[in-house]
């Protein structure tokens, strides 16, 4: 599902008002997350309150879809997680991502160990959603690997969505 301009400018929009408004917010909170991760970037959610501002927009941005997994935190060279397991009739993934600072994100994606997709996939840090759909041939691993260039002055979010579901 790709996104049109005006809609990535309303994204934006509402991540600013989300940073004004996070000010006045108990800085303490962290990213909600549903599911444990065996392997994550070294940032804190609670610490970064931009990346709660971020994580805000994705789930303005997929309402009404099933979230498998969350994270967030400050941009590094480096990032990435593992979804542990799909729940077993998930055909399909959506990968999710925001990011600002205004630096470059590629980003690699892997599914039970093996490479999900062909092509290099690249993100802007200037606020608008990534989107990967990622297809899921039988419950397993999912994972995404991020490259940084550019500034790392920013924060990021990231969510797995429920894409397609096996009907019964």
């Amino acid at each position: 599902m790709k996104r049109t301009n005006g809609q990535r400018k309303v994204a934006l929009l509402c991540l600013v008002a989300s940073v004004a408004l996070i000010g006045a917010c108990d800085a303490d909170k962290s990213i909600d997350s549903s599911t444990p991760k065996p392997r994550t970037s070294q940032s804190s959610p609670s610490a970064v309150p931009d990346a709660e501002a971020a994580k805000a927009v994705l789930d303005q941005a997929f309402i009404g879809m099933e979230a498998l997994g969350s994270g967030g935190g400050r941009l590094q060279p480096h990032i990435g997680n593992t979804l542990p397991t799909t729940p077993a009739n998930v055909l399909s993934v959506t990968f999710a991502f925001t990011c600002t600072g205004k630096g470059k994100v590629a980003f690699a994606f892997t599914v039970n160990g093996r490479d999900a997709a062909k092509t290099a996939h690249t993100s802007i840090c200037d606020g608008s959603i990534f989107q990967q759909s990622i297809e899921v041939s039988k419950p397993g691993l999912i994972s995404f690997e991020g490259e940084l260039t550019g500034s790392d002055n920013g924060s990021f979010a990231y969510s797995f969505y429920t894409e397609k579901k096996q009907l019964p």
